[in-house]
């Protein structure tokens, strides 16, 4: 039997994070950290399979947990370590990677049983093809994918952007897919955001989300374009020194994390991008995860929700 929620499969990392003119912080992150948090905020039922070393388990893990998402941890030689290194811009960012987890396995997730799955790789090797494909053959679950980990390396202590060559065989098999621009145009070739939404759609994706930073995100669902600006509340433009930016990390997790939510309670796709949009605006006001409710959100929102 399929349980309501979402599991979420992927490493939980430890983040370095050095901003211009602060101190260097340590948090939780990954997509899956970021997601989690996230989707608890919004009162969806969470369960997390996740790969670190022991010795980081309590501390990484306990906001998790705190928040009420039910977390296995499978012990690895090394933890997934990033350094955030973020320029004058808010989307100028540069990572570098110390250490990898190991890989997640058929063998560790037997006990999965929502009908939601969302995969959250941070690196190449963290997730295979094959263990996408084994829960898409179920025929029993839904499949939200981050596709940032599978389109990135590590060379030289830096993370750097690498090719996907599964994206064929794996796309038709995704409900939900995110992906930034210059991923969006690593798997499609195409830099125009717009083009490469409705490209990642006609490969069999059912929405293709197409994050933009500071200037919102592109979504298409069967065809249907949505151009989600980057949301401001009234009287708040887009310049930074008007709405407070204080975190982006982890901005595009909580995009769609927000964005499943609303598919899950059968929004339709223009709305679930707005809310999404709400989510990931206070997320930046922020260090680390998601912090709003879910009635926060949705008084933001409007009477539409």
């Amino acid at each position: 039997m399929m349980l309501d929620g979402v599991t979420l499969i992927g490493p939980v990392s430890r983040d370095y994070v050095r901003l211009p003119g602060r101190a260097e912080r340590q948090q939780p992150g990954g997509a899956i950290f970021y997601a989690g948090m996230a989707l608890r905020a919004l009162d969806v039922p969470v369960e997390i399979f996740t790969r670190l070393a022991k010795a980081d388990e309590a501390e990484l893990l306990s906001p998790l947990r705190k928040a009420g998402a039910s977390v296995t941890a499978m012990t690895s030689a090394h933890t997934t370590r990033f350094t955030n290194l973020y320029g004058p811009g808010t989307d100028d960012r540069r990572q570098q990677s110390a250490s990898q987890a190991g890989p997640f396995v058929i063998a560790d997730l037997s006990a999965v049983t929502t009908q939601w799955i969302y995969f959250g790789p941070l690196l190449q090797d963290d997730i295979s093809t094959a263990l996408i494909r084994h829960f898409a053959d179920r025929k029993s679950h839904r499949i939200a994918l981050d596709a940032q980990g599978l389109l990135r390396c590590v060379k030289g202590g830096a993370v750097t952007p690498a090719g996907w060559p599964d994206r064929y065989e794996i796309l038709p098999l995704i409900d939900i897919l995110k992906v930034d621009m210059a991923e969006a145009e690593l798997i499609t070739g195409q830099g125009n955001p717009e083009m490469a939404a409705r490209i990642l759609c006609g490969r069999g994706v059912d929405h293709a989300i197409v994050t933009l930073g500071e200037t919102g995100a592109i979504v298409c669902h069967r065809g249907a374009l949505i151009r989600q600006p980057a949301w401001r509340p009234a009287g708040h433009g887009a310049g930074h020194g008007e709405w407070p930016v204080v975190d982006t990390t982890g901005c595009g997790d909580t995009f769609l994390a927000a964005y499943l939510a609303c598919v899950i309670a059968g929004k339709p796709a223009a709305q679930a991008a707005k809310l999404a949009g709400i989510a990931a605006a206070l997320k930046l006001t922020v260090h680390g995860p998601l912090q709003a409710s879910r009635a926060d959100i949705i008084q933001l929102a409007g009477d539409n929700f």
